[in-house]
């Protein structure tokens, strides 16, 4: 989960124009969810912010699913009900989703599968406007990658020792090997 976390933050880092270039303000604060959006007045949050919570559900020999929630926290902004003179301003809100769904959207990390579209939901918010987006990708849970190595049987035929304090205890030729063991 670490790689794919911080793999959202370098995206979002390295691409503000996708917020700036539509007028929008780039999120100011990514990270993950503890609670802020369902209480805000007990943390400091810098808006607009995205706050990421997941869970991961094993799928026997197969790559774990990871689910992603964003939940993404703007400032209250203008009022969006039909009959405001700053309906425009208000829509804000809805483009600052769109951005954040274009970034997101089949984000992939060297150790995920793409990330995908699940759906999306309004938070419960009296301070501040807040939407949550899930995601979900497939990933290893144990070694955070879906490229999961198998194990083979093997037989050891020979090893090459190099270096270390090795030396030979039997003049007679059989090869008996003596380690020195460090730090007992």
């Amino acid at each position: 989960m670490e790689i794919v976390y911080q793999k959202i933050i370098e995206t979002f880092r390295e691409h503000p124009e996708v917020f700036t270039e539509q007028g929008l303000p780039v999120p100011r604060q990514i990270d993950i969810n503890l609670g802020q959006p369902d209480d805000p007045e007990g943390w400091e949050i810098f808006l607009p912010a995205i706050f990421i919570a997941w869970s991961i559900k094993t799928d026997g020999d197969d790559p774990d699913v990871l689910t992603l929630e964003l939940s993404v926290l703007q400032e209250p902004g203008p009022p969006t009900e039909n009959f405001s003179e700053r309906l425009e301003e208000g829509l804000e809100y809805l483009k600052m989703l769109k951005a954040v769904k274009y970034l997101v959207n089949g984000l992939r990390s060297d150790v995920s599968s793409p990330l995908t579209y699940k759906g999306e939901r309004q938070g419960a918010n009296r301070i501040m406007r807040y939407h949550v987006l899930e995601y979900t990708c497939k990933i290893d849970s144990y070694t955070d990658s879906i490229h999961k190595h198998k194990l083979i049987p093997a037989v050891v035929e020979n090893i090459k020792l190099g270096g270390g304090k090795l030396k030979e205890t039997n003049p007679e030729g059989e090869s008996d090997l003596e380690i020195e063991i460090f730090g007992k």
